[in-house]
């Protein structure tokens, strides 16, 4: 392979490169604002039922956990996807969904009769890949 093929494949893969890393950076929340109708603040409405919008979310960004308690609560439940830094719940609105973003300790508070069962207490960064609140404080004596 001479130096001009070489060039030009060099080029090929770093605009792949770039393509295919492009998608890396969207966050939950801007995906979700692209693909489903904003109503207000983090809190977007969707035509489909909460557990095929969450599949979606969860297809597109795999979250650290999940609860789903729509078969034990029905109307009154919803599907709540766990990310390091978000909290994204999915709730019945009529035939579709709410779907509401709440950074994390503000989405365990609200959904905290869902998922305080399952889900620790976030710490003040969020959650760890591993679920785990990623600061448990500090100072002399505090159990580390």
């Amino acid at each position: 392979m001479n130096s001009t093929h070489r060039a030009a494949a060099g080029g090929a893969a770093a605009v792949l490169l770039t393509v295919t890393l492009g998608g890396c950076g969207q966050s939950q929340q801007s995906w979700i604002g692209k693909k489903y109708h904003k109503i207000g603040y983090n809190t977007f409405q969707a035509s489909q039922p909460p557990r095929t919008v969450a599949s979606a979310i969860n297809r597109k960004f795999k979250a650290i956990d999940q609860v789903d308690d729509l078969a034990r609560y029905g109307s009154g439940g919803g599907v709540f996807l766990r990310y390091p830094k978000l909290v994204v719940g999915v709730t019945p609105y009529g035939s579709g969904s709410h779907i509401t973003i709440d950074k994390p300790s503000g989405g365990y508070n609200r959904y905290y009769s869902h998922v305080g069962h399952r889900w620790s207490a976030p710490g003040s960064g969020g959650w760890n890949k591993h679920g785990i609140a990623s600061f448990r404080g500090g100072g002399p004596g505090s159990g580390k």
